[in-house]
């Protein structure tokens, strides 16, 4: 082989070599890009998770406030909120003797309508529906009481 092909074939060697450097290091630096973008992502998201559960917990400690201390704030609406609530937050807490109240209040109120549901029905309907939430508030007043204080202490930053 002659030198000059010997010097032709190791420029384009190293030309081919110095192309696919820079190749290689492109795509190093967009995977970097790539896992920083997903660690960003990811930051948010747990930050977007810790904010909502932080305002699930400040959401229930004050309707359960509000139910002991407003009277806007109904045992049975209080209940019904709390319910949601909690289901987002520790469904497990349902079963908890002292909170399980408010699910039976829950339940014994479900059928009835509420926001334009409530809106759209005639005096009637209205006070016989409130009827039944003061018959579940007297029968379960004392309980559901008990579990708003005790809400309202409740180590729910710990829970899981």
């Amino acid at each position: 082989m002659s030198a000059p092909l010997t010097y032709l074939l190791i420029a384009l060697g190293l030309i081919l070599i110095l192309i696919l450097s820079l190749v290689i290091r492109r795509q190093l630096q967009a995977q970097q890009q790539a896992r920083a973008e997903q660690q960003r992502q990811r930051e948010a998201l747990e930050r977007e998770a810790r904010e909502h559960r932080q305002y699930l917990i400040d959401s229930v400690r004050i309707i359960a406030s509000a139910v002991l201390h407003d009277e806007k704030m109904t045992m049975t609406e209080g209940c019904i909120r709390l319910k949601v609530l909690l289901d987002n937050l520790a469904p497990h807490l349902h079963q908890h003797e002292q909170f399980s109240v408010i699910n039976r209040v829950f339940e014994a109120t479900s059928h009835i309508p509420f926001l334009e549901q409530w809106r759209a029905l005639n005096s009637a309907q209205k006070r016989q529906y409130e009827k039944e939430m003061a018959q579940v508030e007297r029968e379960q007043g004392e309980s559901v009481r008990h579990a708003m204080r005790a809400l309202q202490s409740y180590p729910l930053e710990q829970l899981q």
